[in-house]
């Protein structure tokens, strides 16, 4: 029996601490699902939400990356039941009314609502869900694995995607960080010849070690030619460089690089926020007629996509798991700016 209070991380005011509320267990409407929390990630967002950079109305509940178990159904819902295995996107519903909700691109809607940005999100041990944006999760993957795939694994798989790559060609995930080390995986699940590129040899060196390992590693320090020799090796003809890269990193001196190593008439594809916004010379885009393209998330197909896809595969997620009570020191962690892969509070 569902209980009638819950433990939660909730935000009562921006740029504060995170500690831990009793607060009461929402009720699912209609449309909605109850679900018992299991795992929850912790994603940049979740800090830029915690900063007040999306207004949210105090207080809310952080987490746009929940898993967990479906304790109640409401009653228009079909396909889910009690008991099911679930992963949650991040949005929480959508207009249904605006140009990009007609046009069966509800991802772009423009006002949505969004678990843990404009509501209360799944950083508690239970959370309401709107149906339409959940998906089902094979018995054999974990929830700490499902949960970082409903952000950041749809966020990269989605850019990769955007890039419009034909089998074969090659593509760079730039920043091998909590998506880049996901993108890198699926990128060669997909057939495509990858290049990883980081400051870090330490997050090199991580994803060289996975079964579906990048074909080339680029250091950021390297020089372009370097670099550019090194993809010469993943490439059968063409242009030099990379047909598209995928920019899964904030750090501004990333963009140029990028452009530097993506070829003449290839694709840049944005998924990094850079808080001041993006720096590029005009000769690395006009002259070698690169495109850019920004890129959001996955919806709910391409999620439930991407979850057979890592099951099927067997793919790898770098996790750091992190008790309710330990969220704070998790925070901290994630600010060092020495980690690669995804945080990931773990609710018993």
């Amino acid at each position: 029996m569902v209980p009638n209070t819950m433990k939660a991380i909730q935000i009562q005011e921006y740029n504060q601490p995170y500690h831990i509320s009793e607060v009461p267990i929402p009720h699912p409407k209609t449309h909605q699902v109850l679900v018992r929390i299991k795992a929850a990630g912790f994603c940049h967002t979740d800090l830029m939400a915690l900063n007040g950079e999306f207004n949210t109305k105090l207080p809310f509940i952080g987490s746009h990356e929940p898993a967990g178990i479906i304790e109640e159904v409401g009653s228009d819902v079909q396909g889910f039941q009690r008991g099911d295995r679930v992963g949650c996107i991040n949005f929480d519903s959508v207009c249904g009314k605006c140009a990009d909700c007609d046009s069966g691109l509800p991802i772009y809607c423009d006002a949505p609502s969004m678990k843990g940005i404009t509501i209360d999100g799944a950083w508690a041990e239970y959370m309401v869900a709107d149906a339409r944006f959940i998906v089902k999760l094979p018995d054999n993957m974990e929830f700490k694995v499902a949960a970082p795939l409903m952000c950041a694994g749809i966020s990269i798989h989605a850019g990769i995607q955007r890039a419009g790559i034909p089998k074969g060609g090659s593509i760079g995930i730039v920043g091998i960080g909590g998506l880049g080390h996901i993108g890198t995986q699926i990128a060669k699940c997909l057939g495509y010849n990858v290049a990883a590129i980081d400051v870090k040899q330490q997050a090199l060196a991580a994803v060289a070690s996975y079964e579906y390992s990048p074909d080339a590693l680029i250091l950021a320090t390297d020089t372009v030619e370097e670099s550019l020799s090194k993809i010469d090796k993943i490439k059968s003809s063409g242009y030099r460089g990379l047909d598209a890269t995928v920019l899964a990193t904030d750090h501004p001196s990333a963009f140029e690089l990028a452009a530097a190593l993506t070829r003449k008439h290839g694709t840049m594809v944005l998924l990094g926020q850079p808080e001041k916004g993006i720096t590029m010379s005009y000769h690395t885009i006009i002259y070698k007629d690169i495109k850019l393209v920004g890129s959001l998330v996955g919806d709910t197909a391409a999620a439930q996509e991407l979850v057979s896809l890592f099951s099927e595969n067997n793919l790898h997620v770098e996790v750091k798991e992190w008790n309710m009570e330990d969220a704070e020191d998790m925070r901290q962690s994630y600010l060092s700016g020495m980690e690669m892969g995804k945080n990931v509070i773990i609710i018993k």
